[in-house]
């Protein structure tokens, strides 16, 4: 079998039992599919127990989807985002291209202006990858948690696919965490609740495929750089409106480049 980080694409989810645990639905006139891995369908899959949501981008407006899906796996209080992957690495660096629209607002919270306008706490860090580093992620992250203390981590990373139809055409959103480079076969250890001690809410873009089952090629579309610069918008600025609703896009905007 292909490697893949979806859960829409397991064997054991596409098999004639799938209608008993897939939830199909549509919103903003895009379709969507949520599923929720208990124990022991966690078994049948091999996938980490939690919610998942996968968006199909091909209509209607994933956007707004986007944001009001991952509003519903949100809890309260300070949040910490990481953005995975290389970013010299045009399909890996979905992670770090997303933070450029994520304003990092922790160190506000003294001012005023904060508490009037019902800001959170957002704290943002790029780990970058363990061959530039040195470091897993996972422990990076683990340290900087640690000290600051978040009651939420958003991870953002590129994914692999098995399937064509959705490579940079869909977005995942789970609250099981990420295991790092797990879908080109990079295994590291797992950014989860249980490695970091808070939840993880894990969102990617399936970016590469594999070439064929046997070759360990991983390939990508001709024009991934549009599509990071696409994709790392919209997830981007659909965390920034998810974690502040009541700030405007262009006060998001505003803080990004302070």
């Amino acid at each position: 079998m292909k490697r893949s980080d979806l859960i829409c694409e397991n064997g054991v989810i596409n098999d004639k039992q799938k209608g008993n645990f897939v939830h199909n639905f549509t919103l903003y006139r895009t379709n969507c599919a949520e599923m929720i891995i208990d124990k022991s369908l966690s078994e049948k899959t091999g996938k980490p127990v939690g919610r998942y949501v996968t968006i199909f981008c091909d209509e209607g407006d994933f956007r707004k989807c986007f944001i009001e899906l991952l509003s519903s796996f949100l809890l309260k209080g300070t949040v910490l985002v990481a953005g995975l992957g290389n970013e010299r690495i045009c399909s890996d660096s979905l992670g770090a291209a997303s933070l450029r629209y994520i304003p990092a607002t922790a160190h506000l919270s003294p001012h005023e202006a904060f508490k009037e306008l019902s800001m959170r706490a957002v704290y943002v860090i790029e780990p970058g990858v363990m061959g530039k580093t040195g470091i897993e992620s996972t422990a990076q992250i683990k340290c900087i948690s640690d000290k600051v203390k978040p009651d939420l981590i958003i991870a953002i990373d590129s994914l692999a696919c098995s399937d064509t139809d959705r490579l940079c055409r869909t977005i995942q959103i789970t609250d099981a965490g990420i295991a790092p480079g797990a879908g080109v076969g990079n295994n590291r250890r797992a950014l989860d609740y249980d490695s970091v001690g808070v939840k993880v809410i894990a969102v990617g873009v399936p970016t590469v495929i594999d070439y064929d089952e046997n070759s360990g090629f991983m390939v990508t579309p001709r024009n991934i750089d549009t599509i990071i610069d696409e994709f790392s918008a919209v997830i981007g600025k659909g965390i920034s409106s998810a974690l502040n609703p009541t700030l405007s896009a262009e006060e998001l905007l505003a803080l990004t480049l302070l």
